[in-house]
């Protein structure tokens, strides 16, 4: 592809992880509108503002979630923008994208974990002992205890662990944007517990496993291997429609139950904007009774 190429130019911007996501966004927009995969690249570097709208009516008629096509949206004002830098296309063309409405969308649609079931996960998750079985408890560990996304649990590699600190460092978080994660206690020990299998070897931290239960360190998981986990784990705990993010969600509204004030969990979640992290908040009515319950001004408080 051509160095100077928009598309190859918006997508060298990104992190590895986002990158992965974005393209194969871009290439299901090229699925849904018909368009050869090889002239994605030409199409959208050149989307006008009434193209632009033919792509959003489209995803929305083919049921794609409306954070989805603003993200898709996004993308492609990336690609025209590119465009615009390396004087490929007018500006004009570019502001005019900026018109363009987005979708809108309420709340996160999935549901955080009870405590009961992130128990029932764990006790099913304790029965194999196997090299596999420590991997796989490992990982639905640092997801429930630590909030990472899927891709950043199958980037970790073992020197982004620090037995001493208890940390893990995600290098290349959402956004490009690296951050260091704190592990309770309980998450350590699932950890450790896998590198009795896998050694301190150096390479991935979550490899796979082959036959006999040999660590392949060199070669890691995947995003989809862990959303194929998820979805098979919860499948046999009766909670077939639970997701990775989902995970993700049950951490920041534990955070939030427990205490931690919003902006400790935006910092410990990877969210720059706190609004984000609102978004996920996932507390009940019995939250906002127990704050009303317990507010008070000592005897100030009393009626006279």
């Amino acid at each position: 592809m051509d160095a100077q190429c928009p598309y190859a130019l918006y997508l060298a911007r990104l992190s590895t992880n986002s990158r992965r996501s974005i393209q194969a966004q871009l290439e299901g927009i090229a699925e849904v509108m018909g368009w050869p995969l090889v002239d994605l690249p030409a199409k959208l570097a050149c989307v006008d503002y009434a193209q632009a709208l033919s792509i959003q009516n489209t995803l929305l008629r083919e049921g794609f979630a409306p954070r989805s096509i603003n993200r898709a949206m996004m993308a492609i004002r990336g690609v025209v923008k590119a465009a615009v830098i390396t004087n490929q296309v007018d500006q004009q063309h570019y502001l005019n994208l900026q018109s363009v409405p987005k979708v809108k969308h309420g709340q996160h649609a999935g549901t955080p974990l009870t405590v009961h079931q992130v128990r029932k996960l764990f006790r099913m998750l304790a029965q194999n002992r196997t090299p596999l079985g420590l991997r796989n408890y490992a990982i639905f560990a640092v997801m429930l205890g630590c909030g990472l996304r899927r891709s950043e649990v199958a980037d970790l590699n073992i020197g982004h662990y620090d037995r001493e600190k208890r940390t893990l460092f995600v290098a290349q978080g959402k956004g490009n944007k690296s951050r260091t994660v704190y592990l309770p206690d309980w998450v350590q020990v699932t950890i450790e517990d896998w590198l009795e299998a896998r050694t301190d070897e150096s390479g991935y931290l979550f490899c796979t496993v082959k036959r006999g239960g040999h660590a392949h360190t060199g070669n890691p998981i995947n995003g989809e291997l862990v959303y194929s986990l998820v979805k098979r784990y919860f499948k046999e705990l009766g909670l077939p429609t639970v997701t990775p993010h989902d995970l993700r969600r049950t951490y920041i509204t534990r955070l939030l139950d427990q205490g931690a004030d919003l902006n400790t969990v935006r910092q410990m979640a990877g969210h720059s904007d706190i609004s984000t992290t609102v978004i996920y908040d996932k507390r009940d009515d019995k939250t906002m009774r127990k704050a009303a319950d317990e507010l008070n001004y000592g005897d100030a408080g009393l009626p006279l």
